[in-house]
C-alpha cells in the first residue's frame, strides 16, 4: 500500500539528486532547505559561536519568514539569550536594521513609564560573515511561547477570563508606550506576536536543558536556486547540503503562584448567578473543576468563529460539531441546551451572516462558583512581551502603507486609506481579546468564487457586526471604489444580515446577558469603524472590565 505523504524534499543519492517524499512522521513544520541558497538562511550548527566566541548555540527556539532563532549562552555574562540570525539578502538586512534602530529608540524612550517592560528588549547585535554573504543578528531577552500557543491549548473552550483581562491591560500598557513615549505604531498585533515572560528565566531555561530531549535534526539537499535557462549548476551546489534542526521553543513554566488544593481551604463555595462569564471561559479552571458540585455532563458546544463555521455547515446542515477530533466531555454546571437544528444559512454571500443561528433566551442557570475570602492578593500569573517591531513605523510618515495580519487588520487598512495612525493597534488588540475568551477569530473573510473578493467580505462582517458607518470614512482608501459604490453601498455583496456583537456573545458563545454586555462595553470602542474616533491605548487600560482585583487566576492552562 503506498505511503500517503505531505511534503516532498531534495536529497542527494549516490545516483544524484532526487526528490524524495517525506512521511509524515519525519515531516515537521520547519523552515525549507530551499531557503538556504545564496540570500537565504545562515546554517547554523550546534555549539557554533558567534561574535568572537561570546555566545555558543545550544538549540533552536524557531524560525520565521525572515530568520531563524536560536537559544544561546552569552559566556560574557554568564546567561541564556536568543539570537535571531536573519537571511543574508539585502531586503532582510535592511529591515533588520530598521527593527535595531527602532528597538533601540524603544529602550531608551522613557524606562520608567509602566508599559516598557511588556515590550520586548534588544541585548546586542552584530553581523556575522556567511560562506556567502554577511548576516545581520540581533540578540534578544530569552522569551516563552506566544499567545497562538496559549490559544491552541485553549481553543474549544477559550483561556479564562481573568488571564484575558491581565493579558488585554499589558498588552495595552505596552502600546500605550510605543505609541506616547516612542510615536510608533506596531501595526502587527497579532497573538504569533504576543510572548509569554519567563519568570526566573535562568532556573527556568537550565531545568529545561537538563530535562528535555537532545535537539533533533535531518540533513536535507539544498535545491539548486533558479538560474537562466542552459547554465550549468556547479557539481558543488547540486551536492550541498544542510542540517535542518527541530525547533524547541522554551515552555511557559507551570506558575508557583497557583493555589493549590491546600491554599483552597480558604475558598468559600456559594451559589451564585454568573453575571460576567461565558460557558467557554467559566469552565476552564482547572483546579477548581473537582470542587464544583452537582456536576451534570458536559453539553455540546455551538459552532466556533464568526467565518470558519460557515464552510463547515451544508445548506441543510443541522451539524454542531466545531470540526475537531472529539476529546472527552468536560465537567459543566451549565444545563444540557435542548436539541435543536440549526437552520439553513442565510443567502447572503457574507460568511458572518451565514453563521448566525435564530434568536434563543440565553441560558440562566445557575452556576456554581468560588467566592474568595479575605487573602492576600494572588501573585499574576502571566506576563506577556509585545515582540516583533519589524514592522514598526511612525504614525505621520510611515514606512509602507501595506500593514496587518488578515484576521487582524483594521477598516482603513483594507480601505487602504492613509492617514491611519496608532488606532489601528487597537482594532487589532480588540480582535485579539475576543479570540482569547472565545477561541476563534473575529473575522475569518473568504473571495466568493470570483464574485467578491477577501476584502469585499471582510467589509461585510464588518458591517454586519458594527453596523454601518459614514460615506466620508468609506471613501478616500486605495480600494474605496473597488468596495463601495458611490452612494457608500457594497459594490458586490447585497445580501448582508446584521449581527451585533452582543447578540454573538449571547447566541453564538453562550454568553450570559450581563457578561456579554460588559465585554461588549470594553470591546466596542476599540472596533470603531472610524479610526478617528476608536479609543486609544491610554483610554483603554483605564477601563473597569480590566479590573483583575480578587480574580481567581486560572494557571493550569498557560
Amino acid at each position: 500500500m503506498p505511503q500517503y505523504c505531505a511534503k516532498y524534499q531534495y536529497v542527494v543519492t549516490p545516483k544524484g539528486p532526487k526528490i524524495v517524499p517525506v512521511s509524515d512522521i519525519e515531516s515537521k513544520d520547519e523552515e525549507s532547505a530551499a531557503d538556504y541558497n545564496v540570500g537565504g538562511y545562515l546554517a547554523v550548527q550546534l555549539k557554533d559561536t558567534f561574535k568572537n566566541d561570546r555566545y555558543v548555540v545550544l538549540r533552536k527556539l524557531g524560525w520565521g519568514h525572515f530568520s531563524t532563532v536560536w537559544l544561546v549562552h552569552d559566556t560574557q555574562l554568564n546567561r541564556h539569550s536568543a539570537l535571531k540570525v536573519v537571511k543574508s539578502a539585502g531586503r532582510y538586512a535592511e529591515t533588520a536594521r530598521d527593527e535595531i534602530r527602532l528597538l533601540r529608540k524603544v529602550m531608551a524612550a522613557n524606562p520608567s513609564h509602566p508599559g516598557r517592560e511588556f515590550v520586548v528588549s534588544i541585548l546586542d547585535s552584530f553581523t556575522h560573515p556567511g560562506p556567502d554573504e554577511v548576516h545581520v543578528c540581533i540578540i534578544f531577552e530569552p522569551l516563552g511561547e506566544s499567545l497562538l500557543a496559549l490559544l491552541d491549548r485553549n481553543r474549544k473552550k477559550g483561556v479564562p477570563k481573568s488571564t484575558v483581562k491581565l493579558i488585554s491591560k499589558q498588552i495595552l500598557l505596552g502600546l500605550q508606550y510605543l505609541h506616547e513615549e516612542c510615536d510608533l505604531v506596531h501595526t502587527d498585533i497579532k497573538p504569533e506576536n504576543i510572548l509569554i515572560a519567563l519568570p526566573d528565566v535562568e532556573a527556568h531555561i537550565r531545568a529545561e536543558l537538563s530535562a528535555s530531549p537532545s535537539p533533533t535534526c535531518r540533513r536535507v539537499g539544498v535545491p539548486p536556486s533558479k538560474s537562466r535557462p542552459g547554465m550549468a549548476i556547479p557539481r558543488r551546489a547540486r551536492e550541498r547540503q544542510v542540517q535542518i534542526f527541530d525547533s524547541q521553543p522554551l515552555a511557559s513554566p507551570p506558575h508557583s503562584s497557583s493555589p493549590s488544593p491546600r491554599s483552597l481551604a480558604g475558598l468559600n463555595m456559594t451559589r451564585i448567578k454568573s453575571s460576567d462569564d461565558s460557558v467557554a471561559t467559566s469552565l476552564s479552571t482547572t483546579f477548581a473543576d473537582s470542587l464544583f458540585l452537582s456536576i451534570s455532563p458536559g453539553a455540546s458546544t455551538v459552532p466556533t468563529s464568526l467565518g470558519s463555521v460557515a464552510a463547515k455547515l451544508s445548506p441543510t446542515s443541522s451539524d454542531t460539531d466545531t470540526g475537531e477530533k472529539d476529546s472527552p466531555p468536560k465537567p459543566s454546571v451549565i444545563a444540557p441546551l435542548p436539541e435543536a437544528s440549526l437552520p439553513r444559512p442565510a443567502t447572503g454571500p457574507s460568511l458572518l451572516a451565514q453563521t448566525a443561528p435564530p434568536n434563543h433566551d440565553s441560558d440562566n442557570s445557575t452556576l456554581l462558583t468560588l467566592v474568595p475570602l479575605a487573602q492576600p492578593p494572588i501573585t499574576p500569573p502571566i506576563t506577556i512581551k509585545i515582540a516583533d517591531l519589524g514592522n514598526a513605523t511612525p504614525s505621520r510618515n510611515h514606512f509602507t502603507e501595506d500593514i496587518q495580519t488578515r484576521q487582524y487588520r483594521s477598516p482603513e487598512a483594507i480601505l487602504g486609506r492613509t492617514d491611519w495612525g496608532y488606532t489601528a493597534d487597537i482594532w487589532s488588540v480588540a480582535c485579539v481579546v475576543f479570540e482569547l475568551l472565545c477561541g476563534e477569530v473575529l473575522f475569518d473573510p473568504k473571495s466568493g468564487e470570483q464574485v467578491y473578493s477577501r476584502d469585499d467580505d471582510h467589509m461585510a462582517q464588518i458591517i454586519e457586526l458594527v453596523g454601518d458607518f459614514a460615506l466620508d470614512v468609506k471613501m478616500g482608501g486605495r480600494f474605496s471604489r473597488e468596495i463601495f459604490d458611490s452612494t457608500g453601498a457594497m459594490r458586490y455583496i447585497k445580501a448582508l444580515k446584521f449581527w451585533p456583537l452582543k447578540r454573538v456573545l449571547m447566541e453564538k458563545y453562550l454568553f450570559l446577558e450581563e457578561g456579554a454586555a460588559a465585554l461588549c462595553e470594553f470591546l466596542e470602542p476599540m472596533l470603531v469603524v472610524d479610526h478617528r474616533k476608536r479609543a486609544s491605548a491610554g483610554e483603554m487600560v483605564k477601563h473597569p472590565w480590566l479590573d483583575t482585583q480578587n480574580e481567581l487566576f486560572n494557571e493550569e492552562l498557560l
